[in-house]
């Protein structure tokens, strides 16, 4: 087991409650002895040769800040023999910032991901939250150990604000954004065409940005780092998450997901069980390798949108769907409903003629067939 990416998932509770959100909020926060012995079992299995992200999650992990600290301390204290690249990443809503965490941030240099959804904010997340996130955004640029980009989220109630929203960060000299669709509500007709609109009007403005700048702040525009090919989700293979109880999942959204499901028979086909436990037992044909192999199947080929195998799709080399994400608008890892499938093809659709424009290029006469659902 050679692990690139080890989440702490601090806290499960939350100081907002943001209209689009899945997480069931619970008062249960991480221990130290809980660390403690996820950093002593999980330090010898961090990769030697890549980057390893150590990651902090909730919930709201500021709600745990001294959590943080203490896992922080823990993997520095074990990283000066051996000097492994570690990378602290931490999502937050940056609500609860305050200078002696920005301090501490800024000295180990983390990656922080604000949630932040521009005018939206107040709509969507919480009230009178969008003035603290413009202070927090200010706040964070007199850091220079800090890096920091946004996550936008849009919903059938908010997407008439996607266009205004990520121009309005992007006018406040914000960071790169990477906006996604709450896709386990119904979006009905009425609503995709509002999001076709608002993605015409962004890209329109992000052409005359590049024009200026050079640069395309939304990252879901920039065309695609990665090599070209299947999708396969990491969980579970060279991610770990361990949860407030001290349980094991492939990935922090495995938790959130099976939190409300644990009599769903695909709970005990991916749960790593109690941190003790898969300690002492891992290496047993029962514990890692079984498990693993439930998480090697999570390959975008693998899939089924309503009955029909991805695979079979022409576009399946150039999709990336969460598993999670997916499941929780059709209640089983492995299925994609027909509407997480078609936001994704406007979105797609949208990206490649941007690119085209970006690039001088007029696309050509398009027949193009209906998607495969």
């Amino acid at each position: 087991m050679e692990i690139t990416n080890l989440t702490f998932i601090v806290t499960d509770d939350c100081n907002y409650n943001c209209s689009y959100c899945p997480q069931k909020k619970e008062k249960k926060t991480i221990t130290h002895e809980t660390i403690g012995a996820t950093v002593d079992f999980f330090y010898p299995l961090l990769h030697s040769k890549h980057k390893v992200y150590i990651g902090f999650y909730g919930g709201e992990p500021l709600l745990a800040f001294d959590k943080i600290q203490s896992a922080v301390r823990l993997l520095l204290e074990k990283n000066k023999k051996e000097n492994k690249n570690l990378e602290f990443t931490m999502t937050t809503n940056g609500s609860l910032l305050t200078g002696e965490m920005l301090e501490f941030f800024n000295a180990h240099h983390f990656a922080l991901q604000l949630s932040f959804d521009g005018l939206a904010q107040d709509k969507g997340r919480k009230k009178g939250s969008l003035a603290h996130m413009l202070r927090a955004m200010n706040q964070i640029r007199a850091y220079p150990g800090i890096s920091f980009d946004i996550n936008s989220v849009f919903s059938p109630q908010t997407v008439g604000d996607l266009s205004g929203s990520l121009r309005f960060i992007i006018e406040q000299e914000g960071p790169d954004i990477t906006f996604n669709l709450a896709d386990n509500e119904k979006w009905d007709p009425a609503h995709l065409d509002t999001l076709k609109k608002e993605l015409a009007q962004l890209t329109d403005f992000l052409a005359q940005y590049y024009k200026k700048t050079g640069k395309v702040p939304v990252k879901n525009f920039r065309p695609s780092a990665s090599k070209p090919g299947i999708f396969r989700c990491g969980a579970g293979l060279d991610h770990m998450a361990v949860t407030p109880e001290g349980k094991l999942w492939g990935c922090f959204l495995f938790h959130d997901y099976f939190k409300t499901r644990k009599d769903d028979p695909q709970y005990r086909e991916y749960s790593f069980g109690a941190l003790g436990d898969f300690i002492e037992n891992y290496e047993t044909a029962a514990g890692y390798p079984a498990i693993k192999a439930n998480y090697s199947e999570l390959r975008q080929d693998f899939y089924r949108v309503e009955g029909n195998d991805c695979f079979l799709c022409r576009e399946v080399g150039t999709c990336r769907v969460c598993p999670i994400n997916a499941a929780y608008a059709t209640g089983s890892l492995g299925k994609i409903s027909c509407q997480k499938c078609q936001l994704m093809k406007i979105e797609k659709n949208t990206g490649t003629l941007f690119n085209h424009t970006l690039k001088k290029e007029t696309p050509g006469p398009c027949k193009e067939k209906p998607p495969l659902l």
